[in-house]
């Protein structure tokens, strides 16, 4: 029976630059799926809504400004997206829409691979914002048993209802991190085109924590730059958005996501948006695109050779078969 085809979308505002497309219509390509996925901008919820509720549509990515907003309108939750309170994931189940939360994920998987040798159990933890993201970061470090985490946001109020709902400390003024003893992970959740640094790096060269930028545009934030500056090995939003559109492919395909190939995809479409748009500028100061990209993508590799060798083997066998029975017939 052949799969009907659906539209998939990133819906948001605004979503011009999101890489989400080259995600998952390689996703969905390598799987064997044959649906296609689109931008959908738009401020208004009630007609993305709208969208995900038409016979044609299978779901879709949900950014800003709609991650909290849209809960109201699921038919059903998952555990993680009814505990964060934020939604990033839509998936239509005959007629019924159900939410989830993949960037807990997306931020858990990134921060647990460059954690190797520490105390995973007794980590502290600084998140910066107070949003949809910063939600799924504060449920990405409870699963990580964090045994100290601060949250800031410049808004006191909005930092304090986070602390207290998930049972970790609101952080009024970021000047107190410096009797903080050590600092194994800080998280920022806060939009990209804010300025946004800590007061003093010191704090950062002291500890060298392991520091993740949620956001993606621009790919180096100020605040990326200052944990870049004191030492910090670091997590681009970009690696943090490959990590949790991974975990959408394999829900929206029921089939392990196509890493490499998508990785593959993703950093050619990064160097092609770099040479087109600031925003996506390579890395200074040699140009290198984020490791686990990389990484990633090289893992194709391997298999292709090992392919190209085992034809080539092929090949010569049957060149030399022919070649055998040629000259036996000869002798004959």
């Amino acid at each position: 029976m052949t799969e009907q085809s659906l539209q998939f979308f990133i819906f948001g505002n605004p979503v011009s630059m999101s890489p989400s497309p080259t995600i998952h219509s390689t996703g969905f390509t390598v799987n064997g799926s044959p649906h296609v996925y689109n931008r959908f901008d738009n401020k208004d919820i009630e007609e993305v809504v709208s969208e995900l509720r038409k016979p044609s549509c299978g779901g879709g990515s949900v950014t800003i400004p709609h991650k909290e907003s849209i809960r109201a309108y699921m038919d059903d939750l998952t555990d993680a997206a009814r505990t964060i309170g934020a939604v990033n994931t839509v998936t239509k189940y005959g007629e019924r829409l159900k939410g989830d939360n993949t960037d807990w994920l997306g931020i858990k998987n990134q921060l647990e691979t460059r954690l190797p040798g520490r105390t995973k159990t007794n980590l502290t933890c600084l998140l910066c914002g107070a949003g949809g993201t910063a939600r799924a970061a504060a449920y990405a470090m409870k699963q990580m048993g964090a045994s100290r985490v601060l949250i800031y946001n410049r808004t006191a109020l909005r930092a304090q209802e986070l602390a207290s709902e998930f049972g970790f400390e609101a952080c009024a003024d970021l000047a107190a991190l410096q009797h903080v003893a050590e600092l194994h992970v800080v998280v920022n959740t806060l939009p990209g085109s804010t300025e946004f640094t800590l007061p003093d790096s010191a704090v950062l060269r002291r500890s060298r924590p392991v520091v993740l930028e949620a956001a993606y545009i621009p790919r180096r934030t100020a605040f990326l730059r200052q944990a870049i500056g004191a030492g910090c090995e670091v997590v681009e939003g970009i690696e943090m958005l490959f990590e949790q559109g991974c975990a959408q492919c394999e829900i929206w395909t029921q089939k392990p996501a196509p890493r490499s190939h998508i990785a593959r995809a993703l950093v050619e479409a990064l160097f092609k948006a770099g040479s087109v748009h600031p925003a996506f500028a390579k890395m200074e100061p040699h140009g290198e695109l984020p490791t686990s990209l990389v990484e990633e993508a090289k893992q194709r590799r391997p298999v292709a050779l090992l392919c190209l060798g085992i034809s080539a083997f092929v090949l010569l066998t049957t060149v030399l078969v022919y070649a055998r029975r040629k000259q036996a017939m000869k002798r004959s």
